[in-house]
């Protein structure tokens, strides 16, 4: 049984191989793209509970990629802004963008790990 949907954005092949690797091997399904334009037909087809978003994407910047996905994902996904940036950019792009969290990517796998199953959690709690 899966643990849950997690749709990867991300340009970096290495780091979207790493997380799906990791999110794989802990019992989630994911499906990813390392682009942001035309990527929402894919994940309304895909229905994540999580989205994690690469916040220095080529043409859009992820930051600015979470209002499009509010207006046009079904599913409500908590969306984690995820970035080599410092947590406190991070924190400032979180609050500016309307993003649920954020992940620095120096924090490696087990700090994803631990922030994804924290929120998957967190909405199984709440439907329940």
């Amino acid at each position: 049984m899966s643990e849950g949907k997690v749709f990867l954005i991300d340009d970096d092949p290495v780091a979207r191989q790493l997380f799906s690797r990791v999110l794989e091997k802990a019992g989630f399904s994911v499906m990813g793209t390392d682009r942001v334009i035309g990527t929402t037909s894919m994940i309304n087809e895909f229905a994540p509970d999580i989205i994690l978003l690469d916040v220095m994407m080529p043409a859009l910047s992820g930051d600015k990629m979470v209002k499009i996905l509010r207006q046009a994902i079904r599913s409500g996904p908590t969306i984690i802004l995820v970035s080599n940036k410092s947590e406190d950019e991070l924190r400032k792009l979180k609050e500016e963008s309307g993003a649920d969290d954020f992940i620095t990517k120096i924090g490696g796998p087990n700090l994803l790990l631990r922030k994804v199953n924290e929120h998957i959690y967190r909405k199984k709690e709440g439907n329940a």
